[in-house]
């Protein structure tokens, strides 16, 4: 494997690696990626939507983002991790983890991008164009992707109505790290949004990849990490999840929001440390 973008913080204790959200880089996440390595050697590799050379997305579910996963613990890392994952990146630890447990310590889902089984079935049976017509397609395909420096794309973020919570901390990373320098001198997103646009039209119901986490055959510990009622998590599901994972430890923190990891990079951290300690995770 020609190994992706990648962060590597060296910490004192054992491996543990972040997944990030569709959307966003790893690098955005640095704030809580420099509290971990407080604790634990901190990994967290690009989305192949943000490696050089990405292209055009073609992939047929969000399994090939989790065996990039697998081949990334086994070619780099080369030894069982903490798999913490936010949104899309916690969805794909989930399946990474159930195809290779031996490669997982523990799991830290941070809302964790799912929809429940009537969405994720119409999501299989219905031809991809109707699915490109939905408010978050092609509200995801309208929004900026390129700017004209460094100042630019601070004053966007910093207007944009879901940021409004972030730290200046956050929207700092976001500056360094959201978007990349092109050879016209401009910028552009790190993370495309042609492939963010396209994850969202294959939505993904999770609750049997979650039930396998408790199983006899792979029993992962899993720290469930929720914000506040918000539509890109649903409560219903997280009711359902608390019914069919009795190895897991849930916790709610309505001060945040999906994005709980950028509004509160200390209060995630806090709340990652608390919830392996209380299932008793060693490294």
């Amino acid at each position: 494997m020609t190994l992706p973008p990648y962060i590597h913080k060296k910490g004192p204790g054992c491996a543990l690696h972040l997944y990030h959200a569709n959307g966003f880089s790893n690098g955005v996440y640095a704030p809580l990626l420099d509290r971990l390595s407080e604790q634990y050697n901190v990994y967290a590799m690009g989305n192949r939507a943000t490696w050089p050379k990405a292209g055009l997305p073609s992939h047929k579910n969000w399994h090939v983002f989790a065996d990039d996963l697998i081949e990334f613990i086994e070619t780099k890392v080369g030894e069982p991790i903490i798999g913490v994952g936010h949104s899309m990146g916690a969805s794909n630890t989930v399946i990474a983890a159930n195809k290779r447990p031996d490669l997982f310590k523990a799991l830290v889902l941070i809302e964790p991008a799912m929809v429940n089984l009537k969405l994720a079935t119409l999501g299989k049976l219905l031809p991809k164009r109707i699915l490109q017509k939905s408010n978050l397609y092609q509200g995801t395909l309208r929004k900026r992707h390129r700017f004209d420096n460094v100042e630019e794309y601070s004053q966007y973020i910093r207007r944009f109505k879901g940021y409004q919570k972030f730290p200046e901390e956050s929207y700092k990373a976001f500056e360094e790290h959201a978007i990349r320098a092109q050879k016209n001198g401009d910028y552009s997103l790190v993370f495309p949004k042609e492939w963010e646009a396209y994850n969202y039209t294959m939505p993904v119901y999770l609750m049997n990849e979650i039930r396998k986490l408790g199983s006899r055959f792979n029993n992962i510990p899993t720290v469930a990490i929720k914000g506040h009622s918000n539509n890109l998590f649903d409560d219903a599901l997280w009711d359902r999840w608390q019914d069919i994972q009795d190895n897991a430890l849930f916790i709610e923190k309505t001060d945040y929001g999906h994005l709980m990891p950028m509004e509160s990079p200390e209060d995630t951290y806090k709340i990652i440390l608390k919830g392996l300690e209380e299932l008793s995770v060693e490294c």
